[in-house]
């Protein structure tokens, strides 16, 4: 079923309009730990061309955190097909910047990492820190290690790579040396209270450095703000700290829907609010 899912993708990348493909410049795959994979990718576009198409290299319900900007890290539009392709509407744009996260290329068995592209255009992945390459079906364009990450350049194809990591040695506890003939010290009540009583205050001060940390952070946050922003983030905040999509835009009918949308990926993109997908709608809640 893999292998047919990923011939599948292929045959996709391969009737896409061949425009989209040629002008993708940078495609960079960043491989975590935990096997999630994060997509940035860059292409020039026409801007006098209302949309470009290109293509995704897993299935749309495996692919979250999708942010699509132009050349002015302005928020783009854009539709998800079901023939795991996006349609970015670039209508006055020249550049295209695509990024995401996806967990429907890598699988783990035994202990062995292994990630699997279909690449349409040229891509570099790079693999997680420490990584051992321990098979790949082909040889790639390059090999080169960048930071204790291997990074792998490839050409149009299907590639596989698998790849170990290492495993941290378990820590053994310390204990005090002992005088021979001596029987080990053991600690008292009174030295329990003590280290209690530290532990509590260790406690009550990391909350209030983290407390006083995170409105210091939330003040810094909302320097530069709009007029306008400063009233959507006091209408979620008044809301109990989340609201619709819908509910915004009946709140603010002056703010065409376009730039109510591109106003909260601002604010999300600085750490003011997040985005959520519940159902058919989006929920925009206060970080």
């Amino acid at each position: 079923m893999k292998i047919l899912a990923l011939t599948m993708l292929l045959l996709v990348a391969a009737s896409l309009p061949q425009q989209g493909l040629n002008n993708v410049e940078v495609c960079l795959l960043t491989v975590y730990k935990d096997g999630v994979v994060h997509l940035y990718l860059e292409a020039s576009v026409d801007e006098s061309e209302p949309y470009i198409t290109l293509p995704l290299l897993s299935s749309p319900e495996k692919i979250n955190n999708i942010l699509v900007l132009d050349q002015n890290n302005e928020v783009l539009n854009y539709d998800l097909n079901e023939n795991n392709t996006i349609l970015i509407y670039t209508l006055g744009a020249t550049r295209v910047k695509l990024e995401y996260d996806t967990i429907g290329l890598t699988s783990m068995e035994y202990g062995l990492w292994t990630i699997r592209v279909p690449a349409p255009f040229n891509m570099v992945i790079r693999l997680p820190e420490d990584a051992v390459i321990i098979y790949i079906n082909a040889a790639p364009e390059e090999i080169k290690a960048v930071d204790r990450r291997i990074e792998v350049t490839l050409t149009p194809g299907e590639w596989e790579i698998s790849y170990e990591l290492p495993i941290a040695p378990p820590t053994r506890p310390t204990t005090p040396p002992t005088t021979p003939g001596q029987p080990p010290t053991t600690p008292t009540t009174a030295s329990y209270i003590n280290i209690v009583i530290y532990i509590v205050v260790g406690v009550c001060v990391l909350c209030a450095a983290i407390i006083a940390a995170l409105y210091a952070r939330r003040r810094w946050r909302a320097r530069g703000l709009s007029r306008e922003e400063m009233e959507v983030v006091k209408f979620i905040r008044e809301r109990g700290g989340r609201a619709l999509e819908a509910e915004l835009r009946e709140r603010f009918p002056h703010i065409p829907r376009t730039s109510m949308w591109r106003m909260i990926r601002r604010l999300e993109k600085r750490g003011i609010v997040k985005v959520k997908k519940v159902g058919l709608q989006n929920v925009v809640e206060l970080e």
